[in-house]
Order: structure tokens, then C-alpha cells, then sequence
């Protein structure tokens, strides 16, 4: 996967917003090295946050730790913890937050002009970065937060790891599971992997004969219940996840041979039919056929 250089900025939510929730909010907002918009998104301003925004920016940049970030205060616990971490860190006061918002606001986007004002801040800062009006640096790191260096690197490592472990899957349901794909733009992601997970054969889902419908409907019924029980997500959420699964092995070219392909039993090194052995029995699959002479 190539490396893509993004830019991300963070601004403060409006102080009647601030006033109205009980935690403190910030909007992230990532550009690519053209200045176009790639993601908005806000986080609060805790652990948790500084931990979606590490996995977003691992996520868009396809890179560990090099993403230049722009705030409008250094006030914040996530950008406190940005600092911590060595990340390359730019602050800007408020009258030059509101200055960029305006100077790098993109008026052929509708969307963006009725923006909130808070996103419009962290778009601008994002572009002042990709633009070059502002320069992140590493920061002198606080005496009191020399501690956290480790734990810091080491979420980075895991966020650097999941990445790893996400194009891998993409590369193995790209060979032997490609509807997957289709219905879920993101198999990591917790649910897409759980239901996955639960039903990694298309077998399961695509029953025809009377009998194997009936099948097909306990099976998605009872793992239904068993990701709701298991607090993944609600059930009707669960429904939806299935339910594109399905359809999009139904559309599959090749969904026919690719049932009657699935409905065999298991190869090594399961042995038998088992979903929780399937992820490795994908990649053994596709270990074999690579390593297999031309």
C-alpha cells in the first residue's frame, strides 16, 4: 500500500457546545497533500480520544507516526498527549484559527461553508499545514509526562499492528472471500470482523433448497443473538451487517461455483468444518497457492 502524506487539525467545539455536554469535544479534520477534505470526525478530549485520533491518522496516512497536526490550543489533554508521544505538533491562537478557516475554506463546496464553525477552524488548520502557512515541530516534552513515553510508543505499535493485520485481511478475502469486500468497505472494523468471524463461509448465507434456507435462517438468527448478547451491537444492527453480506454474495459472478466450492469440507489445517478455524484456513489457502509452481 503506498504511503499517502496527510495533514490533520484540531480545533476546540464551540463554547456553547462545550457548555451544553458534559466532556470536552474536539473536531479532527484530515487533508492529503492536495488539501482535500478525507475525513472529519470529534473526538473527546481523554485517552479515548487521543487513542480514535492515533487510529485514524495511522488509518488515512498508510504510515506510523509522521502526520504533521495543527491545534488551536495547547490546553488539551490529547494535544498534551500529542506532545508527549513526539508527534509533530503546531499551535495557533485563535484570531490565526479563524484567519485560516477563511483563507483556506474551499467556496465551491456548499457543504463546507455551512460547516460548523468548530469544523471550519480544523479544516483550515489542516490546509495551513499542507499549504506550508504553518510548520509542526516536535515539542519539548512536559516533566510530567516523561512517564506516559512508553505506554504512548506502545499504543502506536498497536495501532501500527492493526493496520498490518487489516491489509493482510484484505489481501486473503481478496482471493478467497472477495464479497466480503463488497459488503464491507472495512473488515476490520469490530462488527464487519465479529460476523465475519461468526459466518466466514458463503455456504452459510446462500441456502437454496427448502432445507438449506432453513438452515441458512438459524444460523444468521443464532449469531444475531449471540453478537447482541455479547454487546458488539444491537441486534437490528446486526441484521443490517448480514443482510449485506448476503446480498452481496448473492450479486457475486461466481456465486454459484463459489457455494458449492465452500459447501466441501475444510481443508487442513482445521480438519474439520469450523468457524472459528476459517481465518486460518484462508490463509493457508492462500499460502499454498502461492507457494504452488507456475
Amino acid at each position: 500500500m503506498a504511503l499517502v502524506r496527510v495533514y490533520c487539525g484540531l480545533a476546540s467545539a464551540d463554547p456553547t457546545a462545550q457548555a451544553a455536554s458534559a466532556e470536552s469535544r474536539l473536531t479532527v479534520a484530515v487533508v492529503d497533500d492536495a488539501g482535500r477534505l478525507l475525513d472529519v470526525c470529534e473526538v473527546s478530549d481523554d485517552p479515548a480520544g487521543y487513542a480514535q485520533l492515533g487510529a485514524l491518522l495511522v488509518e488515512r496516512s498508510s504510515g506510523p507516526t509522521g502526520v504533521a497536526i495543527a491545534a488551536d490550543s495547547d490546553d488539551h489533554l490529547v494535544t498534551s498527549l500529542l506532545t508527549a508521544a513526539g508527534r509533530p505538533l503546531a499551535i495557533a491562537d485563535d484570531d490565526a484559527a479563524d484567519d485560516y478557516a477563511e483563507r483556506f475554506a474551499d467556496d465551491e463546496s456548499l457543504e463546507e461553508m455551512e460547516s460548523p464553525a468548530a469544523e471550519r477552524r480544523a479544516v483550515g488548520l489542516a490546509r495551513a499545514l499542507q499549504a506550508g502557512a504553518l510548520s509542526a515541530v516536535a515539542l519539548p516534552v512536559p516533566r510530567d509526562l516523561l512517564t506516559y513515553k512508553p505506554v504512548l510508543a506502545a499504543h502506536a505499535a498497536l495501532c501500527n499492528g492493526r493496520l498490518s493485520a487489516a491489509v493482510a485481511l484484505r489481501e486473503v478475502l481478496r482471493e478467497l472471500y472477495p464479497a466480503a469486500l463488497r459488503a464491507y468497505p472495512d473488515p476490520a472494523e469490530p462488527l464487519s470482523l465479529a460476523v465475519l468471524d461468526a459466518l466466514p463461509e458463503p455456504s452459510l448465507l446462500n441456502g437454496t433448497a427448502s432445507g438449506r434456507g432453513r438452515e441458512s435462517t438459524s444460523a444468521t438468527d443464532a449469531v444475531i443473538k449471540q453478537l447482541a448478547d455479547e454487546g458488539i451491537a444491537d441486534a437490528d444492527t446486526v441484521a443490517d451487517k448480514i443482510t449485506a453480506l448476503r446480498v452481496a454474495i448473492a450479486e457475486s459472478p461466481d456465486a454459484a461455483a463459489r457455494a458449492r466450492r465452500w459447501s466441501r469440507p475444510s481443508p487442513r489445517p482445521c480438519g474439520r468444518r469450523s468457524p472459528r478455524c476459517a481465518p486460518a484456513t484462508w490463509a493457508a489457502t492462500l499460502s499454498s497457492r502461492r507457494s504452488a509452481p507456475a
